[in-house]
Formats: C-alpha cells, sequence, structure tokens
C-alpha cells in the first residue's frame, strides 16, 4: 500500500481529496491528515507516509518549508504541492526537497484523476525498489554478517555498514523491516554462542523497542552500527598505546559536530579515515563507552545547561542540542534524567541555579 499524508490548513480541501481520489487504483491507504506544517512535522516520524500532499500556503510554515524538514528525514518520501497560479514559480524551488508534482488550483475532476495516475506510478517505482531491495537483502549477505561475527572479523561490517546499500535500505521505506532485520542476525548469532535463551529472548525484545522508539534513519543506523560493534569488541583485550590519539581526536571531532542534527557515526569515521569497526574499538576501550552514548551524554549536557536560560524555547534547544524533533528530545531526556525538560528547567530555577538535579 502506498501511505498518503494530507497536509492543509482548510478541512473542505483535505475532504475534498479523502473523498475524490480513486485510493484504490493507485493502492492507497491515508495514514493521516494535519491541519498545519507543524502537525505534520509532528505525526510524521510516527506515520512515515511514502506521500505527502500539502498546500503551500499554510500559517507559519510553508509547504516547501514542511518539504525540506521531511526532505531531511527520510529523503525517500515524496511531496506534491497544491499552489496557485502566482505561487508556481516560487513552488519550483522545492523540486530539490524531493517534490513530485505540482497541483493548481482550483482542483477540479480533471486534475483529480491525473493526480491519482501521478500516485499509481509512485506506486509502481515503490514496489519496484521493494522488488530491489529483496533482491539484495538475499541469503548470501545474512552469511557473510553472521560468519563476520562467528570469526570477530570486522571487515566485512565495515564494507557494509559504510555502503551505498545499507544506506539506501535505511533511509528508504524499508528502515523498521532492515534495522530488526540486522538486530535478529546479532540474536540468532547471540543464540549459537548459547546465551541463555529467557534472558535473550527480553533483551531483543527490548533493542527492539528501543530501535523502533529512535527517530531519524540516520540515528537508527546508529543505533544498529553500535550494537554490532559493541558485540566485537566485549571480549576485547587492552587498547594499545597509539589508540589514545585516535580517541583524543574523535572526541574533539565529537564536540565540535555532536549539536548537529545530521552528525553520525558513519560521517565520523570518515572525517577520520579509519574505519568504523577500529573507532568503536578502540573508544571502547579507552573509555569505556560506546560512540552513540558518548554522543548522547554530551547533547543532554548542553540541553541541561541551555535549560536555564528561558529565552530558549524546549523546541530551540532541542534543535541546538542535536536532535531535529522536539518531541523525540523530550522523551529521551526524560528517559534519561526521569524528568521532562520543562520539569528539569523550573526544577533549576526554583534551585537557585544549583547543578546536581
Amino acid at each position: 500500500m502506498l501511505k498518503i499524508m494530507l497536509v492543509d490548513d482548510e478541512k473542505f480541501a483535505v475532504d475534498g481529496l479523502k473523498k475524490l481520489l480513486n485510493w484504490d487504483y493507485f493502492e492507497g491507504e491515508l495514514v493521516g491528515t494535519a491541519s498545519s506544517g507543524e502537525e505534520a512535522v509532528s505525526l510524521f516520524d510516527q506515520l512515515l507516509p511514502d506521500v505527502v500532499i500539502s498546500d503551500i500556503k499554510m500559517g507559519a510554515m510553508t509547504g516547501i518549508e514542511l518539504a525540506k524538514i521531511i526532505h531531511e528525514r527520510k529523503d525517500s518520501t515524496r511531496m506534491i504541492l497544491l499552489t496557485a497560479h502566482g505561487e508556481f514559480e516560487y513552488a519550483r524551488q522545492a523540486i530539490q526537497y524531493g517534490v513530485v508534482d505540482y497541483i493548481l488550483k482550483p482542483i477540479t475532476i480533471e486534475k483529480i484523476e491525473n493526480l491519482s495516475e501521478r500516485l499509481a506510478h509512485i506506486n509502481l517505482l515503490k514496489e519496484q525498489q521493494h522488488n530491489s531491495y529483496l533482491m539484495a537483502w538475499d541469503d548470501q549477505l545474512k552469511d557473510q554478517i553472521l560468519n563476520a561475527l562467528r570469526n570477530s572479523d570486522p571487515k566485512i561490517l565495515d564494507d557494509f555498514f559504510q555502503s551505498g546499500l545499507f544506506g539506501e535500505l535505511m533511509a528508504g521505506g524499508a528502515c523498521n523491516t532492515v534495522g530488526i532485520q540486522l538486530l535478529d542476525y546479532l540474536y540468532q548469532y547471540l543464540n549459537e554462542i548459547s546465551v541463555n535463551p529467557h534472558a535473550l529472548n527480553y533483551s531483543r525484545k527490548e533493542t527492539i523497542s528501543t530501535f523502533l522508539g529512535t527517530r531519524g534513519y540516520q540515528a537508527k543506523m546508529d543505533f544498529i552500527i553500535t550494537k554490532y560493534y559493541d558485540l566485537l569488541t566485549s571480549g576485547a583485550q587492552e587498547a594499545p598505546s597509539h589508540s589514545i590519539a585516535i580517541v583524543s581526536y574523535a572526541m574533539e571531532h565529537i564536540k565540535e559536530h555532536f549539536s548537529e542534527p545530521e552528525f553520525n557515526l558513519s560521517g565520523l569515521a570518515y572525517a577520520m579515515n579509519v574505519s568504523l569497526s577500529h573507532l568503536s574499538t578502540v573508544f571502547k576501550r579507552a573509555t569505556g563507552n560506546n560512540l552513540s552514548t558518548y554522543v548522547t551524554d554530551l547533547r543532554l549536557d548542553k540541553a541541561k545547561t541551555l535549560l536555564s536560560d528561558y529565552k530558549y524555547s524546549i523546541m530551540e534547544i532541542a534543535g541546538l542540542s542535536g536532535y531535529n524533533d522536539a518531541k523525540y528530545f523530550s522523551k529521551l531526556f526524560k528517559k534519561h534524567t526521569g524528568r521532562t525538560p520543562g520539569e528539569y528547567r523550573d526544577l533549576f530555577i526554583q534551585g537557585g541555579g544549583k547543578h546536581g538535579i
């Protein structure tokens, strides 16, 4: 099914599209509606639509601004903008953000039919991409990954995690499917080495739940990478002396870039010209912490500092701390501190700015 989200601040426009589109023809499913760009952003990570049909001119956030945010979060999502004649040239600026079509208002029956044809074409492309995914995700790759774990050989994992295939699959509509499959491979290996089955089953459920609750495909990629390399380094010996320089450089680079929402572990390894596995190994050996935990701690520490200043809203603090999604940031903050950002701020101010809350 082709998952569709409708966004318009005029209810009659949303109702009209819901009623007139030929949903069966393009195998479409309406997964949600929003009356503003802000509401669409808050729903996006939960719904993960294949196509967003949005008015270009709404309240605070325009359809083009919405297209930009969605493109950054999931660049496989396609946008179709509803525009007036005077907005058309302006709307064409959004082609770089995955906008594949423009429907000029007023919406007529003929335009609805053309839109249904366009959606049918998008659905066909989606099916072709899914078939390509199935061809790529074969038993040979599974065997390679399992053998890499069995032989403690990081090269195959490095090649895969830094490949275009991994990035493409995780950025596409099959992100959660791919991630769960990779986690299942990991737990299949743990089962082979006779880890307690009851503990293993509990751990798998918790891991998958955490993975599904992670927002953004970059963060999901980092979650998978960390799980694999943590396993590979769990029995590692003492760190060689040359690792000190690598860890120091990594920490410096992370401190400079951790607040950027697009920061990820693959980019860090690329910037340092080292393999992901080597970087993960020496970092864990030297610090006792994995890379993603280190980044999260830095981001939350920065958020705590920013919360002491009322000139920043919670949404602004989320962005300045490296999180595009304020809702996810708040959930993560509470998980780590036991309080929401708002509660933390109130306690901090009431306590006269004392740390250690």
